[in-house]
């Protein structure tokens, strides 16, 4: 948490594991929907109860203000890439002296492993000290976020060499070169800092290369599918040379600086610094990467889940199940409303087809888009006005994803606007990942999904600060797919029932099965077979590989997807709003809390 790793921002995701398969079984059992019943969701944990705002005590609120800046300067600062995404204006308002911001990626190693450790235990000593009970609503809610967001961080301590940063989907080496794509200019200072950036690079690189060596050293090391897969996109982006998409799009830093009045002789100079750090530093660190990661072959993992390879792992798999759902209830509770809701939606698409018949299958694989991006875009703004509290103003720029790393990002991804001003957002686009649900895309990372969701919190007077940028994965990819399901129930232009099979099959088959999937083959042992076994009877037995190896190499990717929506949903049930009225309603109470844990959300909405 006390370093920002390369940008913030919230993807789609990217696996695309429905097709033709599935439909044939849903055809096959058409017949049978008569006799099933769809799954009634119920919250099943006592409710609880909520606090009167009473009288506050304005030193307690005060002191806690207090530490809520001073927290929040310590997490923009840690790095020039944070900062230059977080803080847009005069950084002075916050405390901050940009000259004091390290130009630099931070560290990673086993050092700031500890350092950031101690952090998390010198802000638990330090909210200690103020009296929660004399705090506004809203800065209670604040209090108990960061409280348990700094608990769940120091349970991380003991599992340093268990995490992997080079995944093969948006892992570290293909989320460091986007960054810089990322990086504004708006004065001529951040030209520099953005160089600076390009120049630390390499020693960054080589700190996780040494970290992968140290996790060989100590039996940990990936499994060979995904070394293979890591290894051949480092070496495809080192052999770039100088076609290296990190030397042309100098050319836009270039453009940006003289529109600051930069003189062309300064620009000369930055884009020669440029240009040798990566042809004679980055590239050159990407190869020799690579290449430790080849010298480690023999030391590879199984192509198993946790649970068959040590009961450490398996433990903190379950904390990043847990972590990355945005809940800490305990893995039964967790998985049970999984599978419950993992069948509500199934038995929903099955209840679709079985209404809409072969009329509405006819329509299966049809392009769920009303064109470009921001043709899809200008429908959502109409959209939401009924359902959703006012959207913010804003600017929103299209960013193309370099085809140099294309193949190792998701389909899509939102930019986290700045705290000071967030007007200007950011959209990245892979073109390599086009299909037709642009629509829900387009819902997804913009509004009423990621963007809408921060610009909001940015316009909520008196929301924490510490509390927007500790948002919990879980948390904000519950509203993005929940955001998804809303939009296609009620996209009646391009047809509800139809917009509703497409995107209950995608979410089942490509969020719910592979978190499930994962759980079982990390958490009980699941070979390739039980895995096959289970996905038998929904006719899509034929992906199981793709599961069982996503679940293996990626085993967290799917869960705050599908854990943080199946909370949402649940609570959106039990809620239960009919009309635009109550729906604007529960949106906006629900969206009052801020940031939190979904187990939190969830206790809070039942008590009020």
């Amino acid at each position: 948490m006390k370093k920002f790793l390369c940008i913030i921002l919230s993807a789609v995701m990217a696996l695309s594991l429905t097709g033709c398969a599935f439909i044939d079984k849903i055809n096959a059992v058409i017949e049978e929907l008569n006799a099933t019943p769809v799954p009634e969701i119920r919250v099943t944990d006592a409710p609880a109860t909520e606090e009167p705002e009473g009288s506050p005590d304005p030193e307690a609120n005060s002191a806690f203000e207090e530490f809520d800046l001073a927290m929040f300067r310590e997490l923009v600062t840690s790095g020039a890439d944070s900062f230059n995404q977080l803080i847009a204006g005069d950084p002075s308002v916050y405390g901050i002296d940009p000259d004091e911001v390290p130009h630099t990626w931070g560290d990673y190693n086993y050092d700031a492993h500890l350092e950031s450790m101690d952090f998390y235990r010198e802000q638990l000593d330090e909210l200690a000290k103020i009296p929660r009970e004399g705090l506004t609503k809203l800065n209670r809610y604040a209090y108990d976020a960061i409280k348990k967001s700094l608990e769940v961080s120091l349970l991380y301590e003991d599992y340093y060499y268990f995490e992997e940063p080079l995944t093969p989907m948006n892992g570290m080496h293909s989320m460091l070169p986007l960054s810089m794509i990322c990086f504004s200019i708006r004065k001529p200072a951040d030209v520099e800092s953005y160089v600076d950036l390009i120049e630390d690079m390499p020693r960054f690189v080589g700190q996780i290369e040494q970290f992968e060596t140290e996790k060989a050293e100590k039996g940990l090391f990936m499994c060979e599918t995904a070394l293979d897969q890591v290894i051949e996109s480092c070496r495809s982006f080192a052999e770039k040379g100088s076609s290296s998409f990190l030397i042309s799009y100098f050319d836009e830093i270039a453009e940006q600086a003289r529109a600051l009045g930069m003189p062309e002789s300064e620009i000369e100079a930055f884009a020669e610094r440029n240009r040798t750090a990566v042809l004679e530093g980055i590239l050159p660190a990407y190869t020799r990467l690579a290449d430790t990661l080849e010298a480690h072959r023999n030391d590879c993992g199984q192509f198993v889940g946790a649970a068959l390879r040590s009961a450490e792992e398996k433990a903190y798999f379950e904390l990043k199940v847990r972590d990355g759902g945005a809940s800490m209830d305990d893995m039964d509770t967790i998985v049970q409303l999984l599978e419950k809701m993992g069948d509500s939606v199934y038995y929903e698409l099955m209840d679709l087809i079985y209404s809409g018949g072969n009329s509405l299958l006819a329509q299966y694989g049809n392009d769920m888009t009303f064109g470009s991006v921001q043709e899809n875009l200008d429908w959502l703004k109409g959209f939401i006005g009924e359902y959703y509290p006012a959207c913010p103003d804003y600017s929103l720029k299209f960013v193309t994803v370099p085809d140099d790393i294309a193949d190792d990002f998701s389909p899509a991804a939102y930019l986290t606007a700045a705290i000071d001003d967030h007007y200007d957002n950011v959209m990245l686009i892979n073109p390599a990942s086009e299909g037709s649900d642009d629509l829900l895309t387009t819902a997804h990372e913009t509004i009423p999904g990621h963007m809408y969701q921060c610009l909001y919190m940015r316009n909520m007077e008196g929301l924490s600060l510490t509390q927007q940028l500790i948002e919990p994965t879980g948390y904000a990819e519950a509203w993005t797919v929940f955001t998804e399901h809303f939009v296609a129930e009620h996209c009646y232009d391009l047809g509800s029932d139809f917009c509703l099979m497409m995107n209950t099959e995608s979410t089942f088959c490509n969020i719910f099965l592979p978190a499930y999937v994962s759980i079982k083959v990390n958490c009980d042992g699941w070979n390739i077979k039980d895995v096959r076994k289970y996905l038998k009877d929904t006719g899509i037995e034929d992906a199981a590989d793709i599961y069982y190896e996503y679940a293996v190499t990626m085993p967290d990717y799917a869960m705050s997807y599908a854990i943080g929506y199946a909370y949402l949903m649940e609570i959106y049930k039990e809620a239960a709003p009919k009309g635009s009225v109550e729906i604007k309603a529960f949106f906006t109470k629900y969206l009052s809390f801020g940031p939190d844990y979904m187990d939190v959300i969830r206790d809070r909405m039942k008590a009020q």
